[in-house]
């Protein structure tokens, strides 16, 4: 997986300047590391690879966002008259983007992640 290819997506993600982008290198790299073990076929080709890169840099999003709001950075800003709040919706809004590109690349990924469902009713009226 292309180091470049993750980190400039995950900075677009996060809208950061690339000096404030190098202070996360080492998430992206942790999270390289963690989508490198899921891939479940040997040889990507280009197009798994652009999903794979996808999905990396949504988790390393994710992650970033969990980091600031778990320190207390994501909670808002004022400018003049205006306030604006940040809350954890925008953990989940992130999280909703990792699973929606961890969705798109089910067929070349492996996870832990447990679905529950069923076929059938399980009541019936006798």
């Amino acid at each position: 997986m292309d180091f470049g290819s993750v980190f400039n997506r995950f900075s677009r993600l996060a809208d950061l300047p690339s000096d404030e982008a190098a202070k996360w290198t080492y998430l992206v790299h942790d999270c390289i590391f963690e989508v490198s073990e899921m891939i479940v076929i040997p040889d990507a080709d280009e197009r798994d690879c652009r999903r794979i890169t996808a999905v990396t840099a949504a988790l390393a999003f994710y992650r970033y966002r969990k980091i600031l709001f778990a320190r207390g950075e994501l909670s808002g800003f004022k400018a003049g008259d205006l306030t604006v709040e940040i809350d954890k919706s925008s953990v989940d809004e992130a999280y909703g983007l990792y699973c929606d590109e961890l969705r798109k690349a089910g067929d070349i990924l492996k996870t832990d992640d447990f679905v529950f469902g069923r076929t059938e009713e399980l009541c019936t009226e006798i």
